[in-house]
């Protein structure tokens, strides 16, 4: 069954978290799709409790879902919020003159697609869960290794802003790769599809290999808009140049692109 019972239920919830992005455009994918991940991780562990239908591993994965969803929500809205305090304004005037019908088109293109990258975890609860396997485990580790490099990134992130605000993270996992919090997002969205392996059949795959990509897409949208940032801000520094030419975006240990340069304004004036 492509859509098992109550998926209406996850459709109406993810719709109502995302619609968050009303407030503010940018919303939608940043905000909207992390407390979406949280309340449809929580709503899936409700179901699957009340059904009996239940594991170590269910259990556990939902909670790392929650746990995720509210970081990930949790912190880009306080980063943007922030960042409009700084800057005194609620709405750019290309927000303001977006046609309504494009938001609405948004909301729903990121609602459905909230669902379909937990789907892994419903299938498993639609199927009923017996003993966990072993991709039931291997999905876990995985998704706990992506959430804790996406905790510690942002950890060792705000810490090396505090210590010297003129120059961007480059230490810790910043050494490794420049966007160390969406390579843990790749990594944790991996584990949710592998623990799907031992239940998903037939059409199911599509809906799950959507969400999945889905979940890389807004991950490497948002690694290449911060790195493109950081390379507008920073790129009049020769310590900041030498170390994007010499680390990956996000695959760790493998040889950078050639990095583009925008000529910007002395800003040492």
């Amino acid at each position: 069954m492509i859509f098992p019972a109550l998926t209406w239920i996850l459709l109406l919830l993810s719709a109502a978290l995302c619609a968050v992005g009303f407030y503010k455009f940018v919303y939608f994918a940043a905000v909207g799709n992390g407390l979406a991940a949280a309340g449809l991780g929580l709503c899936t562990l409700t179901v699957a409790l009340s059904r009996g239908r239940i594991s170590l591993v269910l259990v556990l994965s939902c909670l790392l879902l929650l746990a995720y969803g509210l970081f990930q929500g949790g912190f880009t809205a306080l980063a943007e919020m922030l960042r409009t305090r700084n800057r005194n304004v609620m709405k750019t005037e290309a927000e303001n003159d977006t046609p309504l019908y494009v938001p609405c088109v948004l909301w729903l293109a990121v609602s459905l697609a909230s669902v379909l990258q937990i789907s892994p975890l419903w299938y498993r609860v639609s199927a009923g869960v017996g003993k966990d396997g072993v991709f039931s485990w291997v999905s876990l580790i995985v998704m706990a290794g992506g959430l804790a490099i996406i905790v510690l990134a942002q950890r060792q992130g705000n810490k090396q802003r505090q210590e010297d605000p003129s120059l961007p993270p480059m230490q810790g996992l910043y050494n490794w790769v420049r966007c160390p919090s969406q390579l843990g997002r790749l990594i944790f969205w991996t584990g949710v599809l592998l623990g799907g392996i031992s239940v998903l059949s037939g059409a199911q795959w599509i809906t799950a290999l959507l969400g999945y990509a889905s979940a890389v897409f807004l991950a490497l949208r948002s690694a290449f808009r911060q790195d493109r940032r950081d390379r507008k801000k920073y790129s009049y520094l020769p310590e900041y140049r030498e170390y994007a030419e010499d680390t990956h975006i996000l695959i760790p240990l493998s040889m950078p692109k050639n990095v583009e340069w925008e000529e910007e304004e002395d800003k040492t004036e």
